[in-house]
């Protein structure tokens, strides 16, 4: 195979500042006989060979980050064959960590190829599986101007046509790939014809657009500026000073406010002067920077790299001085230097990389986004819908055009049944006369106060970094980060100027005009990507806006959970609610459902998962101004949050494209802090309509039929827009579904009935079948066209919610199925990701599984994580009982366990090391340690939220627990087992006394979860160490008929691992892993089928000298010369393995160990 491989700067390019690799290759057919010039190969291993060549040169060529393209004569024909990667894993993780799907929207967006070839071959296929491995897509057959993949090879002897001239490139280059052209050129006898030449392919073109516009490729341009948090202090200063003139140049402008000046205009000033004081500390063009060849400026330059470079130049100056530039000797000389200089580079480069990602990980402990995207770093993707035109007259559409009807009058009905008023007069709810409300209206005065320094600082620091500012200047980081030092704290420079600004917007309306414009990108969610409607808008706004609407919304959010004014249903956007609340909840009542008590009676219970169709986008701000004033918001609170929608303009900004701003008329700001709240408040008056029909009306609404916790009725969940109802008959399900008719009809929201499901818990699989086939049916009216229509919702075996499955036909750890699934991809995914990054290194890549794998397997394990832990803990230690197995082995049968092992082994690059030494050397433990935790806390957090109703599940599950003597499959059942099997000390009072007085006990004792979790920890290490291989691995002899068994344990031979957290180089940082987990080739692990003592080393062949892991690091004579380094290290002769392993110099060990074994493979060769 011949190739010819090609690197442009990113510089140049118009990449995302990424570099383009080119690589020209030519692949002999596979029958050639250059394939058997060393001997006969069979197909199989010619293509594996080939392959393996391609994928090596890519990964030579290819930096983080960098595109590919790939083209030639490959003699591949992949035909149909389907060469996209699997995308699934990467929506997997953009799922559980709420980010963008990146490189796999990418994918998602390229259409199928087609192709003239119908047939395929070996290399075809396997080039398929490559461009599967490392992420690229073939062109042909999917650019403009080959729509049909035209063949681009001729049979001289007429025996055909195929398709092996490919263009072969990065999913991002699909987007910039204008067109590709296959020349078509008759054919005469002896081939095709071009000018005077004979050939048998045609000329294959491809356009890209990759040029930066205005550029040359050994152009630069100027970057715009952008905020470096870890050089904040550079930024900082310029605000230090009390005259500092960014400072002045704000404060004239605020004290003009109202006078002289508006908002808008103080507005401008402000971003202006930020934008400036980021350009002066962050900016500048790259020509002024001075640029050395060598990167002696570069932050990964060290004093290796230096003295390295130095002896390399003097050696050349010493050569060009002496007349002996073409003398054998001396350039051999200078070779060894300068191949010893670019390796320190090399490494240098890479240990600097790896430490800047390292802390980059620290600081987004707790934002797998932020990680995320730095994994996904690269071309963003093109939306293949390009007319920015077209998506403005949907959105168009979508904002304005579609307005759904409301009824004022019957919402005036409506809203007098929330606060027990007849409907004598319109807004008869706003009466005087004690009622609910008016004690919210109390209340909500605080909304009307002006703005304090206080809450203008929390709301400045609670703003996301790396946002981009929209139509402003300035990012958050330019507000946050403008501090200065007074009396040794921290003080934020602009804060009092904002808050002038900010009450003068709330307190005259004087709202500016930069606030009302917003950005809107269009998001891929799923489906079609040529189909708008599977996007969503996902608005922009600029910092200060933003700052405003935090403000707002902080104040909104505080008196709506102090006065009342939230429905106890809402889970969503709510402070210590979560998702996994209201999965609480549906867990508590479907497992209820699924037993049948004492009297041999049992309870059904019906739950219908209700889809709206587009509900933040459908919201009647008429409806939802007077919700609000319903809950209690009044007067200037009232009059602030109108003005923020008085004017709504967006702009759609598409491939860097911006269209002309539209009005939006309709619909919550998509993107803006206090969406989620206006949203919450609006939809929570179905739960205010639900129960106050139950009260006006119980026979109607067969309210006695409602499920209840407690004695607190559950007839509903809502997560903001996700919406569940709870009926134990049908008759009440019904009455729902009707409920939730009329409110929807009255404010203006559309039920999707199509996509709403439905499903029935009974303990008998007899009574829901006999269900379904006699009554089975359930419709629901909706509006369609302005008419009712009678819609049947859809019976499920299974559904999702909440990013869980659950079903009446299994337990709900049964979720944990599609888990599994998800976080096999998202593996794979995070493999691939890290390979590209050149990141695959065991602490680097173990951070990020806990990051980002581990957060897909054990999502939702506060509630399913309690099954596996006591599977886990009555196998290993039943109570009372001896320990029949250990906790160790037990755990690592788990199938998720086995994906954490998996991703370990590919981590150490062992295909069967020992487990307990594998977990030991990577500082983890089994995901059960992680799942416990997850579990004991969430009991803490139960115990501490007792105004929720999320606390009335809690209580009632302790409740069914003692009332079953903990015999059943309930939550709190498996809980106080697992707590009981590992001792937990429990009150005295707490196991004596009535139900309800043990039930109070229990909902009010915390656990203490680090003593559990070390209970749970020691008993799994005790494992580690087992008394039958508790002796020295070298006293240890075998009979002479039984193959040895590896004796190398952590605890007699090798010590403690050190964890080292630095960069050590992956071959070297290899070595040393393999050694240490006894997976090298050495003979005492090779060699199995043979007794220990007669595993003699390959390199000094002493009788009786077993090459185990201290014979080849302390005592082979073979390896004395190369042993010798580790004296350097500073190791004292005569010391023992575990002490050579403790040293601090891990970095210098490993290249002894790596050198060693080297050097002993050249000795056996020998």
């Amino acid at each position: 195979m011949n190739s010819v491989w090609l690197r442009l700067q990113g510089d140049a390019l118009d990449l995302g500042g990424n570099g383009l690799v080119i690589g020209a290759i030519y692949a002999a057919p596979l029958g050639s006989r250059v394939y058997s010039l060393g001997g006969r190969s069979s197909q199989d291993s010619v293509t594996r060979r080939v392959m393996d060549r391609v994928r090596a040169l890519v990964r030579r060529f290819q930096q983080p980050g960098d595109e590919v393209l790939m083209l030639g004569d490959l003699n591949a024909r992949v035909a149909g064959v389907s060469e996209l990667p699997d995308v699934d894993g990467d929506a997997e993780l953009a799922e559980f960590t709420q980010a963008e799907l990146g490189q796999a929207n990418l994918l998602r967006a390229i259409p199928p190829r087609r192709s003239e070839d119908t047939s395929d071959n070996v290399f075809g296929r396997a080039l398929a599986a490559l461009c599967q491995e490392l992420e690229l897509v073939v062109l042909n057959g999917r650019v403009n101007g080959d729509p049909q993949g035209a063949c681009t090879f001729w049979s001289p002897a007429g025996q055909g046509r195929s398709m092996i001239d490919l263009f072969v490139a990065s999913p991002a280059l699909f987007f910039r790939a204008d067109r590709l052209h296959v020349t078509n050129i008759p054919v005469a006898q002896s081939g095709v014809k071009v000018g005077s030449l004979m050939s048998d392919h045609c000329p294959v073109s491809l356009d890209l657009r990759v040029l930066r516009q205005g550029a040359s490729p050994a152009g630069r341009s100027s970057p715009r500026a952008r905020f470096d948090v870890r050089r904040k202090a550079r930024y900082a200063s310029l605000f230090a000073a009390d005259d500092a003139p960014s400072v002045r140049r704000i404060a004239d402008a605020v004290n003009k406010l109202g006078a002289e000046l508006d908002s808008t205009a103080v507005v401008e000033v402000i971003t202006m002067a930020c934008s400036a004081a980021l350009e002066k500390a962050f900016g500048g063009r790259l020509s002024r920077v001075r640029r050395v060849r060598e990167d002696r400026d570069a932050p990964w330059w060290t004093d290796e790299c230096a003295t390295a470079r130095n002896a390399m130049l003097q050696h050349k100056a010493y050569m060009r001085a002496h007349g002996l530039l073409a003398d054998e000797q001396a350039r051999l000389v200078f070779s060894t230097l300068r191949t010893r200089y670019q390796r320190l580079r090399k490494d240098a480069r890479a240990a600097y990389s790896v430490s800047h990602f390292t802390s980059f990980l620290e600081e987004c402990k707790g934002d797998p986004r932020a990680l995320w995207r730095r994994l996904n770093q690269g071309l963003k993707p093109d939306c293949p819908i390009r007319d920015v035109n077209s998506w403005r007259e949907y959105f168009d559409a979508l904002y304005n055009d579609e307005v759904n009807a409301f009824s004022a009058v019957r919402a005036d009905y409506i809203l007098n049944l929330f606060n027990g008023r007849p409907l004598t007069a319109p807004r008869n709810w706003a009466g005087n006369e004690g009622v609910a409300r008016n004690q919210r209206v109390v209340a909500a005065a605080s909304l009307n106060a002006p703005f304090s320094l206080a809450e203008v600082i929390a709301a400045l620091k609670s703003l996301a970094n790396h946002k981009s500012p929209g139509l402003e200047r300035a990012p958050a980081e330019c507000y946050k980060y403008a501090t200065r030092k007074v009396e040794d704290k921290e003080e934020l420079v602009l804060a009092p100027y904002l808050l002038r600004l900010l009450e003068h917007i709330r307190s005259t309306g004087d709202y500016p005009k930069q606030f009302e414009v917003s950005i809107v990108t269009p998001l891929h969610k799923k489906g079609d990507a040529l189909d708008p409607s599977n996007y969503r808008g996902l608005a922009v706004g600029g910092a200060l806006s933003k700052l405003y609407a935090n403000l707002l919304d902080r104040r909104l959010k505080a008196w709506g959970e102090s006065s009342g004014a939230r429905s106890p249903y809402q889970g969503g956007f709510r402070p210590k609610r979560g998702t996994i609340h209201n999965l609480f909840l549906l867990r508590h009542l479907t497992d209820r459902c699924r037993r049948v008590l004492p009297n041999g009676s049992s309870q059904a219970l019906f739950v219908c998962q209700i889809d709206f169709e587009k509900a933040f986008d459908r919201v009647n701000r008429d409806m939802l101004w007077l919700r609000l004033e319903e809950r209690g918001v009044t007067g200037a609170a009232l009059a602030a949050l109108k003005r923020c929608y008085e004017r709504v303009e967006l702009r759609v900004k598409v491939n860097g494209t911006t269209g002309a701003a539209f009005p939006s008329s309709q619909g919550v700001k998509q993107g803006c802090p206090m969406s989620p709240t206006l949203f919450g408040f609006f939809v929570e008056g179905y739960a205010d309509y639900v129960d106050a029909l139950d009260v006006a009306l119980p026979d109607a609404m067969a309210a006695p039929e409602c499920p209840d916790v407690e004695g607190r009725r559950v007839p509903l969940a809502l997560y903001a827009d996700d919406l569940s109802l709870f009926a134990a008959t049908k008759r009440r399900l019904m009455s729902l579904l009707r409920a939730l008719r009329e409110w929807s009809e009255v404010f203006g929201l559309t039920v999707n009935a199509r996509k709403c499901e439905l499903l029935l818990f009974h303990p008998s699989d007899q009574v829901r079948s006999h269900f379904y086939a006699i009554n089975g049916l359930v419709t629901m009216r909706v509006l369609e066209d302005g008419l009712p229509v009678d819609r049947p919702i859809t019976w499920k075996p299974r559904a999702r919610y909440l990013g869980l499955h659950f079903g009446p036909n299994s337990s709900f750890a049964s979720c944990t199925d599609e888990l599994y699934v998800a976080g096999q991809r998202a593996m794979f995914s995070l493999l691939s990701k890290l390979r590209r990054q050149g990141l695959l290194l065991p602490f680097v890549g173990m951070k990020c599984f806990n990051a980002q794998v581990r957060s897909v397997l054990s999502y939702g394990s506060q509630l399913w994580g309690v099954d596996l832990v006591l599977a886990l803990l009555e196998r290993g230690y039943p109570a009372n009982e001896a320990p029949r197995s250990c906790y160790f082995e037990v755990a690592t049968r788990d199938r998720m366990v086995k994906l954490q092992i998996a991703f370990m082994k590919q981590l150490v690059g062992a295909s069967v090391p020992p487990l307990q030494l594998l977990f030991r050397e990577l500082g983890q433990m089994p995901l059960q340690m992680y799942w416990a935790e997850s579990v004991f806390r969430f009991w803490n957090s139960m115990v501490e939220n007792t105004s929720s109703i999320y606390h009335s599940v809690f209580r009632h599950e302790i409740r069914l627990a003692l009332e079953s003597d903990l015999q059943g499959d309930g939550w709190g059942t498996k809980i106080i087992r697992a707590l009981n099997i590992l001792r937990h000390d429990w009150p005295e009072d707490a196991t004596a006394g009535t139900i309800d007085a043990r039930v109070r006990r229990y909902s009010t004792c915390k656990l203490d979860v680090e003593a559990l979790l070390d209970t749970l920890r020691g008993r799994i290490n005790d494992d580690w160490a087992s008394d039958r291989l508790a002796v020295d691995p070298c006293s240890f002899v075998t009979d002479g008929r039984k193959p040895g068994v590896k004796m190398c344990r952590h605890k007699h031979w090798m010590g403690q691992p050190k964890q080292f957290e630095g960069y050590i180089p992956p071959a070297h940082h290899r070595a040393l892993l393999r050694f240490r987990l006894c997976v090298s080739d050495l003979a005492v692990n090779s060699e199995s089928n043979r007794a220990r003592e007669l595993r003699v080393c390959k390199a000094c062949r002493i009788n009786g000298a077993v090459e185990d892991e201290k014979h080849f690091l302390m005592e082979c004579s073979a390896l004395v010369s190369a042993r010798q380094k580790l004296w350097d290290l500073g190791v004292p002769e005569g010391a023992s393995v575990c002490d050579v392993m403790q040293i601090d110099d891990q970095r210098g060990l490993a290249k002894v160990v790596y050198d060693m074994f080297c050097f002993r493979r050249e000795r056996i060769a020998v």
